[in-house]
């Protein structure tokens, strides 16, 4: 699974899921500004950097009742 990570690792600035941000492939986070300057270019990898997919929530989030409902059925 992606890790997204909630800061911009060159300037710190706050990442939210659904804001945008860009990555390489090793996931190295940086802003739109930052990964503007370093011409979409990891400084770490030198890998090209991209736009990372948005979430709404995080997979840690409790499931909808409805899930919970279909799965409460499954087990009994």
């Amino acid at each position: 699974m992606l890790k997204m990570k909630p800061t911009c690792e060159r300037c710190s600035a706050p990442l939210a899921l659904a804001d945008e941000a860009y990555i390489c492939s090793f996931e190295c986070t940086y802003c739109p500004q930052c990964a503007e300057q370093l011409a979409r270019s990891c400084p770490n990898c030198q890998g090209q950097l991209v736009m990372r997919p948005t979430r709404t929530r995080s997979p840690t989030e409790v499931p909808s009742h409805r899930f919970k409902a279909k799965l409460e059925k499954l087990l009994s």
